[in-house]
């Protein structure tokens, strides 16, 4: 596979559904019982998906829905409904929805067919893990928290995953920290910055400018100060 051929965004619901803190547990030994509430409200559903669409409209136009509404039996079948009020505000938008388990499979044999996917908190999480994954390195995939209606600061960082194995030896990839502050120079409405810091990233690991998770031989401060000296030429 080409890495050429796919170029996708995971838009994931950030602020509630699988990962509410709502729930809890009673009893204890054979009869304990540990409850967990997922919260989806039309609010943050609405809010996401509409964000998803926006970002879909000015790439190839087309969004996809991850769902499991054939067994997750109240909160699924409600996304779903959602998606779909949201979709007919976008008509020149198409769309299709995939349950999350045929849509994982697709990320790792199909990534080409995606543009713009947009899931729950916990199927987002998952995603964009394996997002990251199949770029070649949780190093590389940038990430940002984003406050939409911009009263409070969103956040940029690239949350793919650790790597405590290699802690203090100096090749950690950078290229995921800086592929997000292109995102947020993007965010800021800097895209001509952005896009200048995008492709001298992408001039260097053309030229062999590598850490070891992607192939490579260099150091963090290496590849870093290639990036800089570029910028600065």
């Amino acid at each position: 596979m080409n890495p050429k051929d796919f170029d996708l965004i995971v838009v994931r619901e950030n602020s509630e559904g699988e990962y509410s803190s709502v729930g809890g547990k009673i009893h204890q030994g054979e009869d304990e019982i540990a409850i967990q509430n997922a919260i989806f409200s039309r609010k943050g559903t609405e809010r996401a998906m509409r964000f998803a669409f926006e970002l879909a409209s000015k790439r190839r136009k087309h969004v996809t829905s991850a769902t499991k509404s054939n067994g997750i039996v109240h909160s699924m079948p409600f996304w779903d409904s959602v998606f779909e009020d949201v979709a007919k505000e976008y008509p020149e938008i198409s769309t299709d929805s995939q349950h999350i388990d045929a849509l994982s499979a697709f990320f790792v044999t199909q990534p080409e067919r995606f543009d713009v996917i947009v899931a729950s908190n916990l199927f987002g999480d998952i995603l964009t893990d394996l997002g990251a994954a199949i770029m070649g390195s949780i190093g590389i995939a940038p990430a940002a928290n984003i406050n939409v209606n911009g009263k409070y600061p969103s956040m940029f960082e690239p949350v793919h995953g650790l790597a405590p194995d290699i802690v203090g030896k100096g090749i950690a990839n950078p290229i995921g920290q800086m592929w997000t502050a292109k995102m947020m120079l993007d965010h800021f409405g800097e895209e001509e910055l952005g896009s200048t810091l995008l492709n001298v990233i992408e001039s260097v690991t053309n030229d062999g400018f590598l850490t070891p998770d992607i192939g490579g031989k260099c150091t963090t401060k290496e590849v870093t100060d290639e990036v800089i000296k570029r910028l600065k030429s």
